[in-house]
């Protein structure tokens, strides 16, 4: 669950988290990262491991996805890879193909927010070494999600590791982070909240302010009875 701490001396006194896929990005970047890593030739079967991604999204919106299986499927490709040559791929990835994906009203309400002296928070059910540098890239505080193991030598194992950020495991993931890291963060903390799916609802829930952003069938019917903004930024 690794992420930057808030910025200090100034420290806030507000936080705005942010899912990522289908939220501040049009688009899942884990599904965009594994067309990225076909036309680099790190996978035999593209259309194969397309498809079995394919299925894992229909899982991920009925909200029964096993969680473990689909991570490793992810980082399967990475097997053996130092993190150096990954990273390499990676930054390219996000200037080339989530940097023009990225919904520039989404990009705009957390700019907004760090206007307003809050801090701002992604957490996201995609993988760590995605994550963090597309948080970095919009300006973002932090990120938390699920960290990939790495060997003594600084390659990619193929297993998960710590909490997956998924479902509760957000939330899960935050209280944890909080406890261990220098934040600032209080009791009292104005808290925001933003995300497209019903998996998420657990987070929803525990901030002040949730808003449903370009919702799910589930999480839309919740917001419209609860009275919660929904926003399109697609």
């Amino acid at each position: 669950m690794a992420t930057s701490q808030f910025p200090s001396p100034h420290r806030p006194s507000a936080l705005a988290i942010f899912d990522l896929d289908d939220t501040l990005l049009d688009g899942d970047c884990t599904h965009l990262w594994l067309e990225w890593i076909i036309e680099c030739g790190w996978v035999e079967d593209g259309s194969a491991l397309l498809e079995q991604m394919r299925e894992h999204d229909k899982q991920y919106h009925a909200g029964t996805l096993n969680m473990t299986d689909h991570l490793r499927f992810t980082l399967a490709p990475l097997i053996g890879r130092t993190r150096g040559v990954v990273k390499e791929q990676v930054d390219a990835f996000v200037e080339d193909r989530v940097r023009p994906r990225l919904m520039q009203e989404g990009v705009a309400r957390l700019q907004a927010h760090i206007r307003d002296g809050h801090a701002t928070l992604v957490i996201s059910a995609s993988m760590h070494h995605l994550v963090e540098p597309i948080a970095h890239a919009i300006g973002a505080d932090g990120a938390l999600a699920t960290l990939p193991e790495l060997d003594a030598d600084g390659r990619f194992t193929g297993e998960p590791t710590g909490i997956q950020t998924y479902q509760r495991g957000k939330l899960d993931a935050f209280e944890a982070w909080l406890s261990s890291h220098d934040t600032g963060f209080a009791e009292g903390w104005e808290t925001w909240g933003y995300s497209d799916s019903f998996n998420d609802l657990p987070l929803l829930e525990f901030v002040d302010h949730p808003h449903a952003t370009q919702p799910d069938a589930r999480l839309r019917e919740i917001a419209e009875a609860r009275g919660w903004p929904v926003l399109q930024w697609r």
